[in-house]
């Protein structure tokens, strides 16, 4: 873009050499920082409150800068030759002009936005005017502190108003993504520095002013005439103010209204536009009663307390003033979420009385909540809140007075005390509350107030929230009010000797800022910064991203200007840190093209604050009410039930013998080798790649023809989108590599669905030969790293290692591991005289076993492998990849052993050996010869996966998929994917990160692995931006056909399994397979031999009376993600003449408090899929039972064996008949009883 086109500011042109005729410069960016000048950008040399940008002039000339843009009354000489030749942009205000000039190189925003500002509710409002254009219709997104979400459930990262340059870029974004309608909040920081010039905006919302931000504005007439400017500066003529006229300082704004004729939107009791008639409280709903122009209305609002009424009347008023109709703002009312951390409910005790945590820490906030909490509270309201140190001690006394007016009991405690002396703090507001019960400790605050609640009473922890620090000094020391009040409610609930009462959701929400926003702002250029070392660097910018979190203000909804202010507080503590940051995250941003300047590559960051926003910022809480990928994959991993799957054993009078698992499910290791038969899986040579089922494939010519006639020379056109995504590829500078590889030479197309081309690398291809590998572990290798005691004559070579005395080979060492029902010291004595080489034995068990026998005696039978394990690793050259997910991983874990065993020796684990058990096991069967290690590993709780990773040390890392199962063991999927990061915590140096760009929680992932020190992130999916995309794709009944670009590759392939979430983890896989070296040609040829194994989508034809009918298989286990897309394929499949869909559906296990509703929305699914007859299993699922019209109901039992009748009646030729439920459920014997009525007809089988 030409300078002419970007600003109409005087160019000084007169300095020495300067160009002739400035205006026809070529722009190519726009920065602040001169560290990210680039040849062709503008440099704007902004005066900052520590350091003058003007003293970077000559730099960012030297760097290429065409033009400086800095204040007019600052140009003099010494500017002048400073500059160069370099042109001088003359600005009567320079902030002002880089936003519009920032504006005019975007060029594009969505079509209709509105702002909002305030002190507190911008938050939810800009979230309820999003949640309205969405009701309406409308393709939309909110902006401001808890990041840009959109309506399709993407999210871009947040801060309440962005530096100018970043702000315009994700307009521009979001316009290319085809938002056309956006709210946004405006934070007095942010139009007091004039962030928001530039923004074309339809209507402005005034939510109120209360006493806030006073370190930064000197008064409050001050931090006032900031937020008018929204009215007096930004807003067009014909734009429209809503207000509700009796909101603190509403007379202010209405008065610049009426001076600059703008028109107005009024609501509340005073309003005349949305006039409140009456508000009629129904539980932790109110009734509204609103009369408008076109009539009264009654509206129930399903959200508590008077401000949220105010909040969502604005927001109606701003969406209506953007064209959306009265009538359909208002019922979109009816179905408002709360924004995240709004009066959380978290807890309650036996005795009915309820707990909340609000993030209020202000008068005006605190005064909100409680008033609020009032009318639910029959007996007591109970307060428990602080004040922070080193902040406005004048809300001090205010707090106090509050909390003793409105609640009956206060109990004053300490919130960030900082450098203040916290008594000191506590006294200040006892002063004020002298009947409150003073306790620093607030954990003990905590637990005492909750030890208290009686039947009716209420308690509100205020003042933290989110947040998972108290600031002691200059120390953050952990802590979380969400986990302390669980603690103080076991503790409360063990002394009357009943379980605590479990709630449905206090999620750890936390929250994205530009830590480094202020600084930005006033202009600092911290290229002379003080350095520091990664390690001091981290714990800095840690330390101040724990302390602007702990001072957010009461929740993140509503006034999170905060962040800003207390930069200006962290500025010199932060300061030398600052610049190595941003050189760190540069770093981050430059090889991947996703990170922070999707959409807008040639503009760079205005200072370090939008790459500190992405790496920084916590998009933990974008939606914590959002639901799971609706494409998410089919196959669900382990959630065996130990004590079930072992009484069917013994049933079965199969020798129990190996650790149980009861605590393990979808996310865990199945309890042992043997268990494995009962689900279809056989152990193989690690080493050799396996068809885990055989399966028909159709002609591959058919392949080709499936996709359109894709062949060599017709290649598919790409869409703009996926052309820049790709050119984005094409330039992005990789890291050097964690391991030694080949590199891969891009060429023009692989077209493995040519017949001739496929062919041709089949040639290729060498089979690996039959060789003899020696002993998996010389005797005294092996002894060295379990570190144990020998007991007998052992040989000198050990060739394999099992935990099941039923399935050990000659020569193999097996470890007597206890589990909680079955101890392998039972079994020990039997596996040495199957032929065992070794049994590793506890010492304490020793005395117990039989005389003569061969043994290593150790303290720890599970340690020990742990450090063979450990050894087995650190022997190996092998190039690593590990696999985690809520599903899909033992899917792309085998899909991997097919791809990577065409390039080279293989070793993986035989099934879903995931856990911690599992997980040593696996290495400790990996040969020293491996070339290829895979690695899967799960958890069910949080903490589990960090020592798996820790021996593991993958070069690269996948993560599938992050979906709401195991529920009950965490608050929110957000803490789930917090979980599932733990994965990044051990990737080698350079190492990859490998993240599903479809899944929701991308982004807090991608922000996880960078904090992790991961530099190597990329990502797959469908979604335009993907580095690993499906172009063209053609679903067929029993495969898949695409077109892909893998890291810039492009690749036409067939995956020999049905099912979108098959396409989808085949990019994830080939990505891996890059990542590592492999062959990407080989293994796109092995995609095609892969088939669903059993209970996880095999394909069975079924005789039935004469004709065929089709069984699906999905038996091995269920959650909500999997059994939408088991349902999805079921639909997907043709039916013949008078055939029927039929789902035959057991409970989905560990989903928490939301489990009802989680299998009643399975009703929409069904119907969408055009089921004809579902048969439910399982207590939850009569949930779903009751939900389905009668014309579609088969049957209901609570356990599998009762249906089997009825099932087996119902089937008849050309149905298709799919069984899935969790493991739990046991529907797996309905599978076989299918099986064994309706055989498989003579060579048509497909399982």
């Amino acid at each position: 873009m030409l300078l002419k086109d970007l600003t109409k500011q005087e160019i000084d042109s007169a300095a020495g050499d300067g160009p002739d005729g400035a205006g026809a410069l070529t722009i190519s960016g726009l920065t602040a920082d001169s560290r990210a000048v680039e040849p062709g950008f503008v440099f704007a040399a902004l005066k900052g409150v520590k350091v003058d940008g003007a003293q970077f002039i000559e730099q960012a000339v030297d760097a290429g800068a065409a033009a400086i843009l800095i204040d007019a009354d600052r140009i003099d000489d010494d500017i002048r030759k400073k500059a160069k030749q370099a042109a001088l942009i003359a600005a009567k205000d320079a902030r002002r002009e880089l936003a519009l000039m920032a504006a005019a190189f975007a060029g594009r925003q969505p079509e209709k936005m509105v702002a909002v500002t305030g002190t507190a509710g911008k938050t939810s409002v800009a979230v309820f005017v999003r949640q309205i254009f969405e009701y309406a219709g409308l393709v939309s997104a909110s902006l401001g502190t808890i990041g840009t979400v959109t309506s399709t459930g993407q999210s871009y990262g947040g801060l309440t108003t962005p530096d100018p340059v970043s702000l315009h870029e994700d307009l521009k974004r979001l316009a290319e993504d085809g938002i056309t309608h956006a709210a946004m909040e405006a934070s007095s920081h942010g139009l007091d520095q004039h962030r928001l010039d530039g923004v074309r905006i339809v209507a402005a919302g005034f939510t109120n002013l209360g006493r806030d931000h006073m370190d930064y504005h000197p008064t409050v007439e001050d931090y006032l005439q900031a937020k008018l400017r929204l009215f007096r500066d930004l807003l067009p003529d014909d734009g429209v103010v809503v207000i509700d006229p009796e909101a603190q300082f509403a007379d202010r704004v209405l008065e610049v209204a009426r001076e600059r004729g703008l028109k107005t939107f009024t609501t509340g009791f005073f309003g005349e536009d949305l006039k409140v008639r009456s508000v009629q409280p129904e539980g932790f709903s109110q009734v509204l009663e609103l009369e408008t122009a076109e009539g009264v209305f009654s509206v129930a609002l399903p959200l508590a307390g008077d401000f949220q009424v105010s909040n969502a009347l604005i927001a109606a008023g701003l969406a209506i003033a953007a064209g959306v109709p009265l009538q359909t703002a208002l019922e979109a009312l009816t179905v408002l979420r709360g924004a995240p951390g709004r009066i959380e409910h978290v807890g309650t005790r036996e005795n009915g009385a309820l707990v909340f945590v609000d993030y209020a820490h202000k008068p005006e906030a605190l005064e909100n909540v409680l008033a609020a909490l009032r009318p639910f509270a029959p007996g007591r309201l109970i307060s428990v809140f602080g004040c922070g140190g080193d902040r406005d001690a004048g809300k001090r006394p205010l707090m106090g007075e509050i909390s003793a007016r409105l609640a009956d009991v206060s109990i004053v405690t300490d919130d960030n005390p900082r450098t203040e002396n916290p008594d000191s703090i506590r006294e200040e507001i006892v002063a004020a509350c002298p009947a409150a019960l003073e306790i620093g400790d607030r954990a003990l605050a905590i637990r005492q107030a909750v030890k208290m609640l009686q039947e009716g009473d209420v308690l509100c922890v205020a003042g933290k929230g989110h947040e998972t620090g108290q600031i002691v000094g200059t120390e953050v020391l952990p802590f979380s009010d969400h986990e302390e009040i669980q603690k103080a409610l076991a503790e409360a609930s063990e002394e009357n000797g009943v379980a605590p009462v479990a709630e449905g959701g206090s999620p750890e929400l936390s929250l994205e800022l530009d830590e480094l926003d202020l600084l930005a702002d006033e202009g600092d250029d911290l290229a002379a910064a003080e350095a520091l070392d990664d390690d001091d660097l981290l714990a800095a910018v840690q330390a101040g991203v724990d302390e602007l979190e702990a001072a957010l203000p009461e929740n993140p909804d509503d006034a999170r200007d905060q962040e800003e202010e207390d930069w200006l507080a962290l500025e010199e503590e932060v300061l030398g840190a600052d610049d190595l940051a941003d050189a760190e995250l540069a770093d981050v941003e430059s090889h991947d093209p996703d990170f922070g300047k999707d959409g807008f590559p040639n503009v760079a960051e205005d200072t370090p604050d939008a790459l500190e926003d992405e790496l920084l910022g916590d998009l933990a809480a974008i939606e914590a009410e959002a639901e799971a990928e609706a494409e998410a994959e089919a196959e669900a991993e382990a959630e065996a039930e130990a004590e079930a799957e072992a009484e069917a054993e013994a049933e079965e009078n199969v020798e129990p013998e190996v650790p149980a698992a009861s605590d393990q499910d979808d996310e865990s290791t199945a309890d042992a080798d043997a268990f494995l038969a009962d689900e279809g899986i056989e152990e193989v040579a690690p080493e050799v790649a396996e068809d885990v089922s055989q399966s028909t494939q159709p002609d591959e010519q058919d392949g080709a023809d499936a996709l359109g006639g894709l062949g060599a020379s017709e290649e598919p056109a790409a869409s703009p989108e996926i052309a820049d995504s790709e050119a984005k590829n094409s330039e992005k500078p990789r890291l050097k590599s964690a391991i030694d590889k080949p590199e891969w030479t891009i060429v023009p197309h692989i077209n493995l669905l040519d017949p001739e081309i496929k062919s041709e690398y089949e040639r290729q291809m060498i089979e690996l030969p039959e060789i003899d590998r020696g002993p998996l572990w010389l005797l005294s290798d092996f002894l060295e790293a379990v570190d144990g005691d020998v007991h007998g004559d052992l040989a000198d070579d050990i060739t394999g290692i099992s935990i099941d005395s039923r399935t050990i080979q000659p020569g193999e060492a097996f470890f007597a591991i206890k589990g909680e029902n079955f101890d392998g010291h039972a079994f020990a004595g039997t596996a040495v005289e199957a032929g065992a080489s070794v049994a590793v034995v506890s010492r304490e068990k020793l005395g117990e076993l039989p005389e003569g026998g061969r043994y290593v005696a150790v303290d720890d039978v599970l340690k020990a492998l742990e450090r063979l394990g450990v050894a087995a690793r650190a022997r190996s050259k092998a190039r690593i990849i590990a696999v985690t997910g809520s599903v899909g991983k033992t899917g792309t874990k085998e899909a991997l052993r097919l791809c990577l065993s065409k390039s080279g020796i293989t070793h993986a684990p035989v099934a879903s050996f995931n856990n911690h058990w599992g997980v040593p096991l696996t290495l400790a069967r990996m040969h020293a010869d491996t070339e290829f290690g895979i690695f899967e590993i799960g958890m069910n709780h949080r903490g589990e996966i960090t020592p798996l990773v820790k021996m593991v040390r993958p070069h690269v890392a996948i993560v599938t998929t992050v979906e709401p199962v195991h529920l009950e063991a965490f608050n929110s999927v957000e803490d789930i994917a917090r979980a599932k990061a733990e994965i990044f915590t051990g990737i080698e140096p350079g190492g990859v990160a490998i993240l599903n760009r479809d899944n929701r929680q991308y982004d807090l992932l991608r922000y996880l692995a960078a904090v992790a020190g991961v530099k190597n992130i990329v990502s797959f999916g469908m979604q335009p931006g993907a580095q690993s995309i499906a172009k063209k794709v053609a679903a067929n009944p029993d495969c898949s056909c695409l077109n892909a670009n893998i890291l810039g590759q492009e690749i036409s392939y067939k995956i020999g399994a049905p099912g979108a979430h098959h396409v989808i983890n085949s990019l994830g896989v080939l990505t891996g397979v890059m990542e590592l070296g492999a062959n990407l040609a080989f293994a796109g040829l092995a995609l095609a031999e892969m088939s669903a194994p059993k209970g996880r989508g095999a394909q069975t034809v079924l005789d039935v009376n004469g004709g065929t009918a089709l069984l699906v298989d999905e038996s091995y286990n269920a959650n909500p993600a999997s059994m939408r897309a088991a349902i999805n394929l079921v639909a997907g499949l043709p039916v013949e003449k008078n055939g029927r869909r039929i789902a035959v559906l057991g409970d989905m296990l560990e989903l928490g408090a939301d489990s009802d509703k989680l299998h009643a929305d399975l009703a929409r699914e069904l119907e969408r899929a055009k089921i004809d007859i579902v048969y439910c299993v399982g207590t939850h699922m009569k949930v779903l039972w009751e939900r389905l019209p009668a014309q579609t109901r088969g049957a209901y039992s609570e356990t599998s064996d009762k249906l089997e009748k009825d099932l087996l009646s119902e089937v008849r030729p050309n149905d298709i008949v799919m069984v899935k439920g969790s493991l739990g459920t046991r529907m797996g014997p309905l599978v076989d009883a299918l099986k064994k009525r309706f055989p498989e007809p003579a060579a048509t089988g497909k399982s």
